[in-house]
């Protein structure tokens, strides 16, 4: 079922509802994170709260598709959750409900076609921009946000869509790209001390009788798996439960099945450790990892776990580069990650407006000094609104 809002858009509530063969032409040259597979699995972990929005032109080919999720209260990630952004946790009605053009990920879904030129694709993303807006306040949202943009000049066609003020940065993803041929290229990338220390982190793990298999599908996780999942959100306050974690399998298992390696860390053939990634052509989005902190003790598990353990696989397996995600960004920068910054644009209400611009250029003032890129932005990404 779709509802069409606007000449030639549609929004629909559900992935397996949009024209199947239209969206596959659309997404073909795109990342993992822009396919209906990826669309079904964020649809179905998030309770069915995604809409999607297509374009047409006016021979009816599609050539333009955004998503928009709904959310309702706090009761969410940080990923979606803007109140995070301007340090509003403790007031809650003065943000919700709202709308978050993003994606499990830390992706937003506002593809243009690729035969589009320059100018073609900055209407359509302005279009599907403001049909974005204009469902969520439907939706009875009062705030709506663009968020991990990854191209400031999609970021600023955004802003200048919804008259929104400037781009920000939101996040960044740490990126390694693969420009070596072993394991001993990759530490030559690298400063002396680090080399000296991810050889000791990596012989105390070879030597721990810890052992890893690679998986391939979710087929191996399990109860036990998703305890150690589990492990790991309690020690950084994060909600979760081993029931969410296996319906988070299933979710992965019905969309995504053939993308996923998991990376199962075993002593004496009980698990006690994890990583788990998705294969996106040659590149490998590390997504979580899960421990048993008291049977890893000081082998270094999370370290050969995270980085190394998956960087060796992908020397061995194609894989051109490699996504450590948001967060966590010295431990990922010091291993050789470089960041790549995304941007936010967010129609705040009208009353918090000024207030949140303030907050959302001093946080992201913060980020960058934590990155280490230049403090002073690009004029269009504080400038443009005026």
């Amino acid at each position: 079922m779709s509802t069409t809002i606007a000449a030639g858009i549609r929004v629909y509530s559900r992935a397996d509802d949009l024209p199947a063969e239209q969206v596959r032409l659309l997404t073909a040259d795109g990342r993992l994170y822009d396919s209906p597979g990826w669309l079904r699995y964020c649809e179905s972990s998030a309770g069915g709260a995604l809409r999607y929005l297509t374009l047409s032109d006016d021979t009816g080919r599609l050539i333009g598709l955004s998503s928009l999720r709904l959310v309702p209260d706090r009761r969410v990630l940080r990923l979606y959750d803007l109140s995070t952004l301007v340090g509003m946790e403790q007031s809650p009605e003065a943000l919700f409900p709202n709308g978050v053009a993003a994606v499990s990920g830390a992706h937003c879904v506002l593809l243009p076609a690729g035969h589009l030129g320059p100018q073609e694709r900055a209407r359509v993303r302005g279009r599907l921009a403001r049909a974005t807006a204009d469902l969520a306040e439907q939706e009875s949202c009062r705030a709506v946000g663009f968020l991990y943009l990854d191209d400031l000049q999609a970021a600023q066609d955004v802003a200048d869509a919804l008259q929104a003020g400037p781009p920000f940065l939101a996040a960044a993803q740490t990126v390694l790209v693969r420009d070596w041929s072993d394991f001993d290229g990759y530490l030559a990338t690298l400063h002396k001390g680090r080399r000296t220390n991810i050889r000791r982190e990596r012989r105390q793990f070879a030597e721990s009788g810890l052992r890893v298999r690679v998986l391939h599908g979710t087929a191996g996780l399990d109860e036990r798996t998703a305890r150690l999942q589990l492990a790991v959100r309690r020690r950084y306050s994060a909600p979760g439960s081993v029931e969410s974690i296996l319906a988070d399998y299933g979710h992965l298992g019905r969309t995504v099945d053939d993308q996923v390696r998991v990376f199962l860390c075993e002593r004496d053939g009980v698990p006690v450790g994890l990583s788990l990634a998705l294969l996106d052509g040659d590149r490998l989005h590390l997504r979580l990892v899960g421990f048993d902190y008291e049977a890893t003790g000081a082998d270094f598990a999370y370290f050969n776990m995270l980085f190394y353990e998956p960087i060796q696989w992908g020397i061995d397996n194609g894989v051109a580069e490699f996504s450590f995600g948001s967060g966590s960004y010295p431990a990922k920068l010091a291993r050789g990650c470089r960041p790549v910054p995304t941007y936010g644009v967010v129609r705040w209400p009208d009353e918090l407006r000024e207030q949140a611009q303030r907050r959302v250029a001093e946080r992201a003032d913060a980020l960058r000094a934590e990155l280490g890129l230049p403090l002073a932005p690009h004029p269009t990404e504080r400038g443009a609104a005026s």
